[in-house]
């Protein structure tokens, strides 16, 4: 068997690997976005998918791991077994990022009307999510789920709420709704917070596009590679 072509194979799957590596960490720090945005998003399953790319994610490190294992071994029925693995997951790859494509715009419909049923609830029994809206807005210098001229459909007819004052005081919000954008941005963030969330994480999504994109390559190599090798090897399991 070829030297070079065994530890060709290995370096793809440490590189399999330490991408595995990166998309774990990049869909965690997504996650984590929870803590940041409580039960704005979460229920209306914003965080399914990164949840679901974390799981891939480890399946990616497990899958490098045992790759680096059948090389080192050089056992064809580990390596075939291996190829078949790894193709099945370059195919979930694809058609997850075609859906994702396909469906994007949905997917941010359904997140934009989570996120204006949540804030309908603000100010009523649940004192605890009014809190928890105003927070989010001053922390994410947003306003209302488009922009600041939503609260009036959102009940607070020309008042917008105190989290979205850059100074609160008492009477910051009030009449903020009739203002004209450059009038009321010298008092309130005007932004909507669905804008600024999906701002805030963009880098980290672009991020995760980037890896996968290489993961794509590097799966396709480490397929033709282990079938290369489990041709020449007479090695069985």
């Amino acid at each position: 068997m070829g030297c070079i072509s065994k530890l060709g194979l290995f370096i793809l799957n440490f590189v399999v690997f330490a991408v595995g590596v990166a998309i774990v960490a990049l869909a965690s720090i997504i996650i984590n976005k929870d803590s940041d945005y409580g039960n704005l998003l979460l229920s209306k399953g914003m965080f399914t998918v990164p949840v679901i790319v974390l799981i891939i994610g480890l399946i990616i490190v497990i899958i490098g791991f045992l790759g680096c294992c059948g090389a080192l071994k050089e056992n064809s029925c580990m390596l075939k077994t291996y190829a078949f693995i790894v193709a099945v997951l370059l195919i979930s790859q694809i058609v997850l990022g075609i859906l994702l494509l396909v469906y994007s715009q949905k997917a941010e419909d359904v997140i934009k009307d989570g996120m204006e049923e949540v804030f309908e609830g603000y100010g009523k029994e649940d004192l605890a999510l009014t809190k928890s809206i105003d927070q989010i807005q001053h922390d994410l210098k947003c306003c209302g789920v488009s922009n600041y001229t939503d609260w009036r459909e959102l009940g607070q007819g020309n008042d917008v709420t105190i989290g979205c004052c850059k100074n609160q005081t008492d009477e910051c919000f009030i009449g903020m709704v009739t203002k004209p954008p450059l009038v009321a941005t010298k008092t309130i963030y005007t932004e909507g917070c669905f804008y600024a969330i999906k701002e805030d994480i963009q880098s980290i999504t672009i991020g995760l596009g980037v890896a996968c994109l290489i993961l794509a390559a590097v799966e396709v190599m480490s397929i033709s590679c282990a079938c290369g090798i489990a041709k020449k090897s007479k090695h069985y399991a």
